[in-house]
């Protein structure tokens, strides 16, 4: 092949790959996203998990909420 129809092919590819993983779905959080036995632990272990870092409460919290409002009993 020339350079320029390998040029040609690989710019194609590259719109078409970037194309298709800007179609793709964000990652959604699941219906129950299996925090419910989060909900049945001692207070010590309930403690414990209010002491992690902001950014592991603003990854956790989200899905406590979410498995609760799925039907998770506290």
């Amino acid at each position: 092949m020339n350079r320029k129809l390998t040029t040609t092919m690989l710019l194609v590819f590259m719109f078409v790959m970037a194309g298709a993983i800007s179609a793709m779905p964000a990652a959604a959080t699941p219906t129950s996203p299996g925090a419910c036995n989060m909900f049945h632990t001692s207070a010590q272990g309930m403690d414990g998990m209010f002491k992690a870092s902001a950014q592991a409460l603003s990854n956790m919290i989200p899905l406590v909420t979410a498995s609760e409002a799925a039907g998770c009993q506290s």
